[in-house]
């Protein structure tokens, strides 16, 4: 037998938090995600706030949390550079001072030795043996991972010789 769905604004307002509150419990979400998955309950502006300004007096979402964990997720497990989450971080809505202090928390000799690590592993699969084109290679490559180009420059002199 097949669930009803509600009807009145009231309970759908109520199904709409509760789905929310539950899909925030389990994992981070942003106040643009979350307006997002709003859309697809089509409830009236008033019912929207109201859930965001519960499901953000409750700590369900906070950008701050939020950017902190995505920057440090993204930095550790996708080896992104600062500049490329601080790009998708402004893509999703998060304000410039959470962005920067979520950058912040990335250790800077973690940082330079991911950019490392992140070059040696790509200059392994280079087939180029022009020393100049090769290391244009491993530049343009860090630089789209969001490494800034101190950083790059720095670990492509650390890298051995005999490879770039």
């Amino acid at each position: 037998m097949k669930k009803q769905a509600p009807r009145t604004t009231e309970q759908r307002t109520a199904a709409a938090l509760k789905s929310l509150a539950d899909k925030c419990s389990r994992k981070e979400y942003c106040t643009a995600d979350i307006r997002q998955k709003l859309e697809y309950w089509e409830l009236p502006e008033v019912e929207n706030a109201k859930i965001m300004q519960f499901l953000q007096e409750h700590h369900f979402i906070d950008d701050s949390r939020y950017a902190r964990n995505y920057a440090e997720d993204k930095f550790r497990f996708n080896h992104w550079g600062k500049q490329k989450i601080a790009l998708m971080l402004r893509q999703k809505g998060i304000s410039p001072e959470d962005i920067t202090e979520a950058l912040q928390a990335i250790p800077e000799d973690n940082y330079a030795e991911s950019c490392l690590a992140v070059l040696l592993q790509k200059q392994r699969t280079l087939d180029e043996t022009d020393p100049y084109k090769r290391k244009a290679k491993l530049i343009r490559f860090a630089l789209g991972k969001g490494f800034d180009f101190d950083t790059v420059q720095k670990c492509i002199d650390r890298l051995p010789e005999h490879d770039t």
